[in-house]
């Protein structure tokens, strides 16, 4: 059986310039693949030594993919990353005087600052997300990011070195990426938990407007999406360290009971369908817990386990069963495995997804200004909104 790792390469080597826009473009919008993007533009450097894709082709795909992915990911970061920071900067050191500071530096140096990010090995996805909330400009970031991609080397690597380098650094990469993810999603927690008790965060606010809970929750929807993908990563990485491949063999077994079942015949369709329509539900679960948020039990963590009680019952009791899979995936014939991986991963998006809502919500429940205020503004606006630390709001 093989492992989700050489089913990828499969997929990238049998559709060449989709697969490798589209992964590309996921990745860079900040989704977590299984094989990391330098990887895929490595094998892409393989072909075109074996003559099997064109120059022109190969960096136009691979720009415009790292262009328009990353372009959204940093207006992502610019819409709903700069209300966190007025709002919640403070409680993690960065008050209204560095927040300014460090927004007046960005200002005159961002463009090398999103260069030199981006080209360090593991902050490429954070350089981005961090100059969209600090406030890089569009006309600084969008060049830097071309720049500030190492795609064109990867290339010219693949190219003269061949599979042996690829080999070698599919390996290396793949230890390397776990590290990244862990710690990654260690520092995400322990920032998440940190502010949530030093702000009491406890429950969502319930004084949004229908659009504002509605763009909320996609936001909310995208971060626990993501955050679940990169723990799956991380513990598929883990799994395979240990030579125990019985998870990957579900995911695969599942996607080719879907092939049979719908019958379809391109593997392109099936995983650019299939992620497109992973990422879409998620996000349409988000938009009806953010309905729905008001209801539940607080605390927020509690409301949201119950609330994932419904994703989880349609996904064991209707999806895998629509997909050929039987009842939590028990007709797969590999035990409890496949039911197990639904419980980690519907209780990680649930948890992800009711405390991104409360952090998202509270950041939104007053209108903020996406431009950069002046630093006296800043601080007052900051002041004359929140409670000190010792005199916490009521409605918290």
């Amino acid at each position: 059986m093989e492992t989700a790792a050489e089913w990828a390469f499969r997929f990238l080597d049998d559709h060449a310039q989709l697969a490798l826009f589209v992964w590309l473009l996921l990745e860079e919008g900040g989704f977590p693949m299984p094989v990391p993007g330098d990887l895929v533009v490595l094998a892409a450097g393989a072909r075109l030594g074996y003559g099997q894709l064109n120059w022109v082709v190969a960096i136009a795909v691979v720009e415009a993919a790292t262009l328009m992915g990353s372009a959204s990911l940093f207006w992502m970061s610019r819409r709903g990353g700069r209300p966190l920071l007025v709002r919640f900067g403070r409680y993690l050191q960065l008050d209204a005087a560095r927040l300014a500071r460090t927004e007046d530096f960005l200002r005159r140096r961002g463009f090398m600052a999103v260069v030199i990010g981006r080209l360090t090995p593991g902050l490429r996805v954070t350089t981005t997300v961090a100059a969209g909330a600090l406030g890089v400009s569009y006309r600084q970031f969008l060049p830097a990011s071309l720049v500030g991609s190492n795609n064109l080397p990867m290339l010219l690597l693949g190219y003269f070195a061949g599979p042996q380098l690829l080999q070698i650094v599919q390996e290396v990469g793949f230890s390397a990426r776990l590290v990244g993810v862990l710690v990654g999603l260690g520092l995400v927690i322990a920032g998440g938990v940190l502010l949530r008790h030093r702000a009491h965060l406890t429950a969502a606010t319930a004084v949004l407007q229908p659009s504002q809970r509605l763009e909320v929750g996609l936001w909310a929807g995208a971060l626990a999406t993501a955050a679940t993908g990169a723990l799956l990563n991380a513990m598929l990485y883990v799994i395979s360290i240990l030579d125990d491949v019985t998870p990957a063999e579900a995911l695969i077994a599942l996607g080719r009971s879907l092939i049979n079942r719908l019958g379809i015949e391109s593997l392109a369709v099936l995983v650019i369908g299939g992620t497109l329509g992973y990422v879409l539900v998620h996000l349409l679960w988000a938009v009806l817990y953010g309905v729905m948020v008001r209801y539940l039990p607080k605390p927020d963590w509690v409301g949201g386990l119950i609330f994932g009680l419904l994703p989880f019952s349609l996904s064991v009791l209707v999806a895998l069963p629509a997909m050929g899979a039987g009842v939590g995936g028990l007709g797969l014939g590999l035990g409890l495995i496949p039911l197990a991986g639904e419980v980690l991963r519907n209780s990680t998006y649930s948890l992800g997804l009711s405390m991104s809502y409360t952090l998202l919500s509270r950041a939104r429940a007053r209108p903020r200004s996406i431009a950069a205020p002046e630093p006296e503004a800043l601080q007052a606006e900051v002041v004359a909104d929140e409670p000190t630390l010792e005199e916490p709001a009521k409605s918290r």
